[in-house]
């Protein structure tokens, strides 16, 4: 039976990415993209490794045998909350995404950044200082001291410090992803965010490299107008999968003795009772956590959460120092999976919420609603001005993507993206102080000063697709920036004034 709807699971997988090439729509910028990555290597190719070798680690940790049946129930969900994701995501998504690059946009692109300068004068001293003593506590032994466990939902409770300013490195990843992007990628552009990966990684959390390695390869294809990566960028995809796995054997402690700066206790980095092979350990368990959640809801809990885990989302951003009663979680808990057994560490993912909220119907309702959300996201993207504000809040927001996928809920979305935003949003706000006008002025002026008519004409030297000049590329970029800098200017000033 369970081959059978394994079988069921690749067939259908392989459909939709057929049907999704063929499309139109095929981008890495289309958030379905990720999703379809996510799901293929979590629920269709390694549940084919594990059915070969026979992974146990998942199971002796967290202490259930799921039947044969609640295996291939498992894959159904997972195979359900992709149809249902495809399908709601196109009913918004189904349009080719196209690059808006002009003279004008690249104009205004330098024009921001004395702003940037400016906002990163603010946030990358917070962001260091909050890494450095979070590699200084992972390196100590010091982080576990600062936080107490929860006997009844076993979450760990931060006491000590600030919770906003533990987390403020977050910042680090856009910052430096935008800095590499503003300065054209130069070597020392990109230094900032070098270091940021190796601090964190040295820390022992991943999902943040990652996702700053993934913003500044989206930034990247974006200025090279590529819609799909090279070998070599798919090449450093597979570096980061490397290292992703790496980190997480040892929780970073490698790279922190590489430094000298380890004191850690000897002990066993993610090892319960057996060693985990490559692919077994809990950091690609998803198909597993999904198991348990049919397993045990609603047999055992004999009932869902209805999806009130996600009232969390509202009492998260309150620092517990103002709210000594805050609940540990989520305020409303119908269940507790630890009555069940041992889920220490688990991400529900997407289709896993869904059951977790709803059975079947939540499935459709979660994942379809993420699709639908993500699908109208991207539209907007695809089809407006593609400011540099909304280029790098997307490519962020895609980022950030990869680890809500695997978390399942809008709580890691929401805790993640106020860090992630904070930067582009004080960029903003600097940029109205510095009286800079938005991108569609800047078009209006032009078109006024062109003599057109209509506000929607095409701006000059739109570039939709590889460039084309004749011209090196740096000096048919700085010509065209100066030309359009010189037609936006504000009426009074003459051509060529700051």
């Amino acid at each position: 039976m369970y081959v059978v709807v394994l079988i069921l699971a690749v067939l259908v997988f392989v459909a939709v990415c057929v049907w999704y090439a063929r499309s139109g729509y095929f981008s890495v910028f289309h958030p379905f993209s990720l999703y379809l990555a996510f799901h293929g290597f979590l629920f269709v190719f390694r549940p084919i490794v594990s059915r070969a070798t026979g992974f146990r680690f998942v199971y002796i940790v967290y202490q259930f045998t799921p039947t044969e049946a609640e295996k291939s129930q498992a894959i159904l969900v997972a195979t359900l909350g992709l149809v249902s994701f495809a399908f709601f995501c196109f009913r918004q998504g189904n349009v080719a995404m196209r690059f808006n690059v002009d003279a004008i946009s690249l104009a205004e692109r330098t024009k921001l950044i004395p702003p940037f300068l400016a906002a990163a004068a603010i946030c990358f001293p917070v962001g260091f200082y909050s890494l450095v003593k979070l590699w200084n506590d992972a390196g100590n032994d010091m982080i576990l001291a600062s936080m107490i466990q929860d006997k009844t939902t076993h979450i760990f409770i931060n006491t000590q410090g600030n919770g906003y300013l533990k987390e403020a490195q977050y910042m680090l990843a856009t910052c430096g992803a935008m800095l590499a992007w503003l300065f054209r990628y130069r070597l020392l552009a990109i230094l900032p965010l070098a270091i940021f990966v190796v601090m964190r990684a040295g820390t022992g959390s991943r999902g943040a490299f990652v996702a700053a390695a993934a913003a500044l390869s989206l930034l990247w294809l974006y200025d090279q107008r590529q819609k799909w990566p090279s070998p070599r960028v798919l090449l450093g995809v597979l570096l980061i999968i490397v290292a992703f796995n790496y980190v997480g054997a040892d929780r970073g402690r490698a790279i922190r003795m590489t430094f000298g700066t380890d004191k850690t206790a000897d002990r066993s980095y993610g090892q319960a009772t057996v060693d985990a092979r490559f692919l077994e350990g809990m950091d690609f368990g998803n198909l597993e956590y999904v198991e348990y959640i049919v397993h045990t809801i609603p047999q055992r809990t004999h009932t869902f959460s209805y999806f009130t885990e996600e009232l969390q989302l509202f009492t998260e951003p309150v620092p517990r120092a103002l709210w000594p009663g805050k609940p540990t979680g989520p305020p409303i808990q119908l269940f507790n999976l630890y009555d069940y057994g041992n889920p220490v560490g688990m991400t529900n993912s997407l289709p896993g919420m869904g059951w977790y909220g709803g059975g079947w119907p939540g499935v459709v309702l979660w994942c379809g609603a993420w699709g639908y959300v993500l699908g109208w996201i991207y539209r907007k993207f695809a089809t407006g001005p593609q400011s540099a504000f909304q280029t790098v809040a997307y490519m962020t927001l895609l980022s950030s993507l990869i680890v809500a996928f695997r978390d399942g809920g809008l709580v890691t979305l929401g805790r993640q993206n106020i860090f992630f935003m904070a930067p582009i949003l004080l960029w903003m706000f600097f940029a109205w102080r510095f009286g800079i006008p938005s991108l569609a002025e800047a078009r209006q002026r032009y078109a006024a000063r062109a003599g057109r008519v209509s506000e929607n004409a095409a701006p000059p030297a739109v570039m939709d697709g590889p460039r084309r000049s004749a011209l090196p590329a740096a000096v048919a970029r700085r010509r065209a920036a100066l030309a359009a800098a010189r037609a936006a200017a504000p009426e009074g000033l003459p051509q060529g004034s700051t």
